[in-house]
């Protein structure tokens, strides 16, 4: 997070301070933010986040998307960082990656459909999940994947980073819901799986990462593994990648002992993040 403990706005009449800054940098990263989720993050009070979200919307720094669809489903409103707020970012000290092309893009976030602020609250959520028995463990979503040329240009969720202090574990990560098309989820594991076949990450100096794959149902889970088998079938691999699985069920319940995953070659058998092995 930056440093300074308040930054005077550009039009001069107010001041954002750094729980202000906390909380953009939040929505710079994951896109699309609750209230509750947000304050889980930051461990803030949800009320005393509330008025700071109200002064930044007042701002036009950030954003809030309710429609009367989404209201009757249940859904929070979804905060989200509005070009200004970017602007206003990219205005500080090592804030320089934030781009004028991100800031371009962001014009969209506006009109975003249910399902992409769905998928948004989703991988957050299931990020702080994790980070409750790994809390070393460091989350880089797309915008901060897209400071970095090694990565593949279908980006996954997050690249996710372990460490124990002598070994470092890296992950693509990814939420698949039920919805999610079997062409398309093939076409995405395929695209990864021939990016590392290809020696795209040996840039890196750094073991091949580590696929995990959330589904959204049970069901979901049985027809992903069997279209990551397939794809693995279909090609002539120099090495072996590791594919792993759980549903969101089991990341909303995880525990300290954390064994959720299955690996493709064995569905019998539960670990833990730290267990899963290239």
């Amino acid at each position: 997070m930056n440093d300074r403990s308040s930054i005077n706005i550009k039009d001069g009449r107010s001041t954002i301070k750094q729980p202000q800054i906390d909380t953009l940098e939040v929505l710079y990263k994951y896109r699309f933010g609750s209230r509750k989720l947000i304050a889980n993050l930051l461990k803030v009070n949800e009320k005393t986040l509330y008025k700071k979200l109200i002064v930044l919307v007042k701002h036009g720094l950030i954003g809030s998307k309710l429609d009367n669809k989404s209201k009757i489903k249940g859904l929070p409103v979804a905060y989200y960082l509005a070009p200004k707020g970017l602007k206003f970012l990219q205005s500080l000290e090592k804030h320089t990656h934030i781009t004028d092309k991100i800031i371009k893009s962001s014009y969209r976030d506006k009109s975003a459909s249910e399902t992409t602020i769905v998928h948004s609250f989703d991988v957050f959520s299931q990020i702080l999940a994790l980070i409750q028995p790994y809390p070393l463990l460091k989350a880089y979503l797309r915008r901060d994947m897209s400071r970095f040329s090694y990565f593949p240009k279908t980006l996954p969720d997050a690249f996710l980073s372990l460490s124990d202090g002598n070994t470092t574990k890296r992950f693509f990560f990814d939420y698949i819901s039920d919805s999610q098309e079997r062409k398309a989820f093939f076409q995405r594991v395929y695209t990864y799986i021939d990016f590392f076949d290809q020696g795209g990450w040996n840039i890196t100096n750094t073991e091949t990462p580590v696929l995990l794959f959330v589904a959204e149902k049970a069901s979901t889970e049985r027809r992903i593994r069997r279209l990551i088998k397939g794809v693995i079938s279909k090609m002539d691999l120099s090495e072996e990648i590791a594919a792993y699985t759980t549903t969101k069920k089991a990341i909303e319940r995880i525990d300290s002992d954390a064994a959720i995953w299955t690996s493709i070659d064995e569905p019998d058998e539960l670990i833990s993040l730290v267990a899963c092995d290239t």
